[in-house]
């Protein structure tokens, strides 16, 4: 999100509630979640409500197709242009299709100095299913164990791994590692689908006064899924690769993927994605 919404007094104290995610989630916490993301649900839905901003998504039947296995975690991967894509981005699904995914809904890594600045919010935040990530902590922090846990388990993680809400003209940024550290540490590999939002920040602008706009097209489109599972084991059974080497070479494949598709829906300039591996 962007610096001028953050706590800035919270920058330098890290994560300070308890971890809000029980290990063994009881039928009324489960019920709560439910509730807080069908409400959350609501209200993204009321911003593209009786065409007062359109919303069309691409390739939709393949992102249900893959969440109806429970036996394949997911890694959605998309770019970052709005204080709040992610919950408009999942306006693209039913209040049916929502309630036949909800067990597997996404988890996603959020600021820890926006979203988890007060008790409340950390409560309301994380029965969303937002992950605390503490910036400058690195790869091996609590969000991310807790996220690669999530992916042994078989559930969705969705991620932005450029790190923070960037204009178009701001593009390409070198991705964050985090998202390799949690394809190189998750025990089954889990698929990887790219995502590229075109025109977000019209209906939320990413800089104040914040507001929501109306009369403005959003396009969602969703790539195809892929899997990195030959290229991890050739950069494990490599000699003298550090563990950071290995994290990044799997960032730049997944960097490049998510900036091919910007490119191929007229979003980025050809050659962009490339461009990205020489940041």
């Amino acid at each position: 999100m962007s610096g001028t919404m953050r706590d800035k007094s919270n920058d330098v104290q890290g994560f300070r509630f308890a971890w809000p995610f029980p290990k063994e989630p009881t039928y009324f916490y489960t019920l709560k979640s439910y509730f807080t993301m069908s409400f959350v649900k609501t209200v993204s839905k009321i911003m593209f409500l009786g065409g007062v901003n359109r919303l069309i998504v691409h390739n939709k039947e393949k992102l249900l197709q893959i969440l109806e296995d429970p036996t394949k975690p997911l890694i959605t991967v998309a770019n970052h242009r709005c204080n709040i894509d992610d919950p408009l981005m999942w306006s693209i699904f039913t209040f049916r299709e929502f309630w036949n995914i909800k067990d597997k809904y996404r988890y996603t890594l959020a600021a820890h100095n926006i979203c988890f600045t007060k008790q409340f919010h950390t409560t309301i935040f994380s029965l969303g299913r937002c992950v605390p990530c503490v910036r400058g902590e690195g790869v091996y922090q609590k969000g991310m164990d807790f996220s690669v846990e999530m992916l042994n388990k078989n559930q969705w993680i969705h991620i932005y791994p450029e790190g923070k809400v960037c204009r178009k003209e701001d593009e390409p940024l070198r991705f964050k590692w985090g998202v390799g550290r949690l394809i190189a540490d998750a025990e089954t590999d889990p698929l990887i689908l790219p995502i590229w939002c075109v025109g977000m920040d019209g209906v939320w602008p990413e800089r104040p006064p914040y507001y929501p706009r109306f009369g403005n097209k959003v396009e969602v489109h969703i790539g195809e899924p892929f899997q990195l599972s030959h290229l991890k084991k050739k950069l494990l059974e490599t000699k003298g690769l550090t563990v950071e080497q290995v994290r990044k070479s799997i960032t730049d494949e997944i960097q490049l993927r998510v900036y091919e598709l910007g490119e191929k829906v007229g979003d980025l300039p050809k050659g962009t994605a490339r461009k990205s591996l020489d940041l």
